[in-house]
């Protein structure tokens, strides 16, 4: 006698569950809309306009699933409408003709493919950890649209004209991408290109060189960050009228060239981390009005402090882990405006500081070899010194006359290995 063992698995199913807490926020994990349809929207109450969906199983999503809830939150409430997805096996996401998410993100998703009809309103959209491999060309048709956020995508090659025509776009991130290539096929047209873009983030990706052409149409433009990319080339004249910040930290640059720059209105740049041997061409016609400037973590050799000494504007400057073997420290190389300077992490042996411009003065030179000290030739007006981990370590922090200096400085001597060498 013979007997057949049939053996059926049923994967469990995680129940629906959803929470409305006191911010008007529900939350619902584990949502199957193709088999529990859309029946949970029902019982969230009026007065709660966000969605915030947790392991959310659908492959393909269209904002018509969220049409009623949308729709009377904007018609009996004047309420604005939020939708978030967090993790999902997403691939395919449309927004409908005339829908009317004021913020819509997705994270976390296989998301490859998006799309937008035509008179939506969407203020916020953010797409994060998705595998889109371009921006789809009717992102042009969100009017509306003032906060874009995309990351940790397949994006390499962004054409920039896709966006220059949305009216209230104020920021635009691009940053942790695949991007190597930027450029903005609209170029030299006369077609008012992104009137309101003010703050432009392509930080941690892949680019290599950059043109600051693309830049010159986006005249509200306040801040650039360009920072940890693989860039080596830096061509084109940065021309901005409104530009506050410029960060270009964590790259690969040799040289740089700014003298046909035009930024009046440019209070920072930060250039740490590159390779430069020499400050840019035309620094002191370009950064006629900065207040701050980062070098930290380059090839700068010691002549550099006398270009810097022609900023007049220049407050805060920092020039750690260079080349500085010596740095006289006068009228020629402090500017008169300068509060704070860096010199820490260099190779200086000597400290000689015969000009201060003010008491508010402070001057760090903690890890270097620094192992004398001239007092007759030190300014009386230097009231802040930081020595740390030097040969020499003579820092004060509130010494106010020369008379304190000879009678109540205390220096301390360490051995210091690698200024033996």
């Amino acid at each position: 006698m013979y007997f057949s063992v049939f053996v059926l698995f049923i994967r469990p199913t995680i129940p629906l569950r959803f929470h409305c807490d006191g911010d008007f926020i529900c939350k619902i994990w584990h949502w199957r809309p193709l088999d529990e349809g859309a029946f949970v929207l029902d019982h969230i109450p009026i007065t709660h306009g966000a969605i915030e969906l947790y392991n959310f199983w659908t492959t393909e999503l269209s904002s018509n699933l969220f049409s009623d809830f949308e729709t009377q939150r904007r018609n009996i409430q004047q309420m604005q409408t939020a939708l978030t997805v967090i993790r999902s096996p997403l691939r395919s996401f449309v927004l409908e003709d005339n829908a009317t998410f004021y913020t819509i993100g997705l994270e976390k998703t296989q998301l490859d493919v998006i799309s937008f009809g035509t008179r939506c309103n969407v203020e916020t959209l953010k797409i994060n950890y998705c595998k889109l491999k371009q921006l789809p060309e009717s992102i042009s048709n969100l009017k509306a649209l003032k906060i874009f956020t995309l990351s940790h995508s397949f994006i390499q090659v962004v054409d920039l004209n896709l966006l220059a025509e949305l009216p209230r776009l104020t920021l635009l991130d691009l940053s942790k991408n695949r991007l190597h290539t930027l450029y903005d096929s609209s170029a030299g047209t006369a077609t008012l290109s992104y009137p309101l873009l003010a703050d432009l983030y392509l930080r941690e990706n892949k680019l290599k060189h950059i043109n600051l052409d693309v830049f010159r149409p986006m005249e509200s433009l306040t801040r650039i960050d360009l920072s940890h990319n693989q860039i080596s080339v830096v061509s084109g004249s940065l021309v901005s009228a409104s530009l506050n910040l410029l960060d270009l930290s964590n790259n690969r640059i040799v040289e740089m060239d700014c003298c046909g720059w035009t930024v009046p209105m440019l209070y920072g740049m930060d250039a740490n981390d590159n390779q430069l041997r020499a400050l840019p061409k035309c620094l002191e016609q370009a950064f006629l009005n900065v207040v701050r400037l980062a070098f930290d973590s380059n090839q700068l050799q010691p002549d550099v402090m006398l270009q810097f000494g022609r900023l007049t504007s220049l407050k805060f400057l920092t020039l750690t882990e260079n080349k500085l073997t010596h740095v006289t420290l006068n009228m020629s190389t402090i500017p008169k405006q300068l509060r704070h300077l860096n010199l820490s992490h260099n190779k200086l042996k000597h400290l000689d500081v015969p000009y201060v411009p003010s008491k508010d003065f402070h001057i760090d030179v903690s890890s270097n070899c620094i192992s004398s000290v001239d007092w007759d030739r030190v300014s009386a007006n230097l009231t802040k010194i930081g020595m740390g981990e030097n040969p020499l370590d003579c820092s004060f922090h509130s010494i106010s006359t020369r008379a304190d200096i000879r009678s109540k400085l205390v220096c301390k001597r360490h051995r210091i290995e690698h200024c033996d060498l």
